[in-house]
């Protein structure tokens, strides 16, 4: 990935967002960033430059691997450190690895300072040893090669090409919140797109097979592995819980109402992971009226069942944005695969009725749920939480 023909010292990483914050928290997140890296690959040094972060490794291919998963990170470049003294002599020293057998080249200069030159004067001065020494064409429009030289005070760092990073913020630097996952395709995007804004995600599965039914589970694993790559620095801690109980008696009681009675548990049983690990809010993959339980009404009535925040990420977006951004990740496959289990197949929850309710009564959920003793319900859930390993 990170291979060339010169030999690079180290990688280059910028950041975007955290430069916005204020100098004590933007130190923290930069710390957070760069412990994350450390935790993933072991012998890294790394160095501060300005708004830049230096990586040394003895293998770059193996930290370029790794940093398109690191959140905060908004590119990265596997780089020489020069010092400006030495800029000009390094140039004309590497000038053909640099350019290679390209036909046209163009230099791109940044700067962070206070320097007696511009980055234009900068650039033409690389430019015209380049040209003396290899006749290659200056193309500032398409070239086929481009020299990126970042200055930072008296320190240097020449690249060849900018590889893209996830950006937002360091996983860990948000808190922790539990998300309510499945082997579908939204609430996988829904934790990706929180552990983006820096938030560590302790996935939570409903598990409520039928007849020995195993296939969403094991989708959920395979979805697990997905989001494994994106925890880069920081373990992912996964849950499952039997449900099978709450829904069957939730059939019985009132039929209509089983999926808003399905998700109030979902979200208790998620409260109490919560209180366990210290975490601050519930995730879900939901987006308005989606489906019957995920309209306004239906939500607000669900909402009331958790005493933290829910955070729906997807609340605005379609199916076809959702589905986009699980290819990006690399969900989307993992979520859409058939797994035989050598059980009769099924499409869709097996709880689900016929017609279930658009609308719903808070104060008639809690008549149904005060008969049902809910509180039962939930303590027989809480009692199979298991942590699993991915």
């Amino acid at each position: 990935m990170c291979s060339d023909s010169l030999m690079w010292s180290g990688v280059i990483l910028a950041y975007g967002e955290i430069a916005l914050k204020s100098p004590p928290v933007r130190r923290r997140f930069v710390k957070t960033l760069i412990e994350n890296v450390m935790n993933e690959v072991g012998g890294v040094k790394a160095g501060l430059f300005g708004g830049r972060i230096f990586l040394e490794h003895s293998d770059i291919d193996s930290l370029c691997r790794v940093l398109p998963y690191v959140f905060g990170v908004s590119y990265f470049a596997p780089c020489m450190h020069v010092k400006l003294e030495k800029l000009n002599e390094f140039i004309r020293s590497n000038v053909k690895s640099l350019i290679g057998n390209a036909g046209s080249f163009a230099v791109r200069v940044r700067r962070e300072g206070k320097h007696e030159f511009t980055s234009l004067d900068l650039e033409r001065d690389i430019g015209r040893i380049i040209v003396d020494l290899t006749g290659c064409r200056v193309n500032l429009k398409n070239p086929e090669r481009t020299v990126y030289v970042e200055v930072r005070g008296e320190d240097c760092f020449v690249y060849n090409s900018k590889l893209k990073g996830p950006g937002g913020l360091p996983l860990g630097s948000s808190g922790k919140a539990v998300c309510l996952l499945s082997g579908g395709i939204d609430s996988p995007v829904a934790a990706w797109m929180m552990m983006k804004r820096g938030c560590i995600i302790y996935p939570l599965f409903a598990y409520f097979p039928r007849g020995g039914e195993e296939s969403d589970l094991l989708r959920y694993i395979e979805v697990l592995k997905v989001l494994k790559h994106w925890s880069v620095g920081v373990k992912l801690r996964a849950y499952t819980y039997r449900h099978e109980h709450n829904l069957v008696e939730f059939r019985k009681a009132a039929p209509k109402y089983t999926c808003i009675l399905c998700r109030r548990m979902m979200y208790r049983v998620a409260n109490e992971l919560a209180k366990r690990i210290n975490a601050k809010a519930i995730v879900t993959g939901e987006n308005l009226a989606q489906v019957a339980s995920q309209t306004l009404s239906n939500l607000q009535t669900i909402d009331e069942a958790s005493e933290l925040p829910v955070f729906r990420p997807l609340i605005g977006f379609d199916k076809i944005e959702t589905e986009k951004i699980a290819r990006e990740i690399g969900t989307y496959d993992k979520s859409c695969i058939r797994i035989r289990t050598g059980c009769l197949p099924r499409t869709g929850c097996w709880a689900k009725p016929s017609k279930p309710a658009t609308k719903s009564n808070l104060q008639e959920i809690k008549e149904v749920e005060e008969k049902l003793n809910i509180d039962l319900l939930l303590k027989r859930s809480v009692e199979t939480i298991r942590e699993i390993t991915v």
